[in-house]
């Protein structure tokens, strides 16, 4: 029997912590895009490949993956309720020049256990997301005590 080493290069950087989810905000990317699972989800297992495989179509796109255990405040802040699940987040302008915030975010979440249509819905919603790079770059998101959770700097 013949082993075969292969090297797989992953498009979708894995997030561990909050701080490395928050220095998402800040890449220089105009979305990103996250794959919520955790380690007991079947279904987050059978999705992430073909999640990954999205990732590459969309260079302009952070993507990564974050099992909500090892990170809780990074789903706790994307508003995640179920896995697995994909939250869409648009960094800089809208078309009309106004930023776009955390109200814009879209959590796509498996409706009656219909995990095949998360990735399928996740898609249209990137592809009907119109952002215009912001010419003064991205600014650090500020934790906002109120909520718990982190907004994006405005003026």
């Amino acid at each position: 029997m013949a082993l075969r080493a292969s090297r797989r290069f992953l498009s979708a950087a894995a997030i561990k912590d909050a701080k490395t989810y928050e220095s998402l905000k800040t890449s220089g990317k105009t979305m990103m895009v996250g794959y919520f699972t955790s380690h007991f989800s079947l279904a987050g297992k059978m999705y992430k490949p073909q999640f990954e495989a999205m990732a590459a179509s969309y260079p302009k796109a952070a993507f990564y993956t974050c099992d909500v255990d090892d990170a809780p405040l990074a789903a706790y802040d994307a508003e995640v309720v179920d896995v697995p699940s994909v939250v869409v987040l648009p960094l800089g302008l809208k078309p009309d020049g106004s930023p776009y915030d955390k109200s814009d975010m879209v959590v796509i979440s498996p409706e009656l256990a219909r995990f095949d249509q998360v990735l399928s819905r996740a898609k249209a919603v990137i592809d009907a997301t119109n952002v215009v790079e912001d010419p003064q770059g991205q600014k650090p998101w500020q934790f906002d005590p109120a909520t718990g959770t982190t907004l994006p700097a405005h003026e």
